[in-house]
């Protein structure tokens, strides 16, 4: 009996043994980043942008962490410091070319974004372009302030209550013609 329980004290001792043998070294940059990617999956972006620091702490040469901490960056909407990540992953690793491809969907994005905004930019600084009073002269402004542009889509509104035109409307019920006979001599 006894060495039943010493052996299965032994097995216990080696299965607990081999469970902190799988437990992960923080102090690991592939640790840190694995975790970060893991986070990004589930869309849990600023933890994610920790580990992939903490990454690059760790091991300041691994461009991939400094591509996973710009991708980060970008998901966070701090652009300036994810051109950087960017910048830096591309001069560690020039011939990498899933850091070309994150960094050109980038590049694109922003200039994308400068499009969009720089019209709205420039029609708003025709219209509101004040004019220099005299030498000496005070000026007070009474016009209301401007109009500030709206930071997020407008809301649908509600459909009219009309209902469409292009539904046809229903018919009075038509009276059904009375079946025909058959031919005489048979059906041919």
């Amino acid at each position: 009996m006894k060495r039943i329980l010493r052996g299965s004290v032994v097995a216990a001792a080696v299965v607990l043994a081999a469970g902190c043998a799988s437990h992960s070294d923080l102090s690991k940059p592939q640790t840190q980043d694995n975790f970060g990617v893991n986070m990004a999956r589930q869309n849990l972006w600023r933890e994610a942008m920790f580990r992939f620091k903490r990454a690059v702490d760790i091991n300041p040469g691994d461009a991939m962490a400094h591509n996973n901490l710009a991708v980060a960056y970008e998901a966070n909407g701090d652009f300036d410091n994810a051109r950087k990540e960017y910048l830096q992953a591309l001069k560690l690793d020039r011939s990498n070319e899933y850091i070309q491809k994150n960094y050109s969907r980038y590049v694109e994005f922003l200039s994308r974004n400068k499009k969009r905004t720089a019209p709205k930019a420039a029609a708003a600084s025709t219209s509101s372009t004040p004019s220099m009073p005299a030498a000496g002269s005070s000026v007070i402004d009474t016009a209301p302030p401007t109009k500030p542009e709206a930071t997020q889509q407008p809301r649908p509104t509600a459909p009219p209550a009309t209902p469409p035109t292009d539904i046809p409307q229903p018919q009075p019920p038509q009276p059904t013609p009375p079946p025909t006979p058959p031919p005489p001599g048979g059906a041919r």
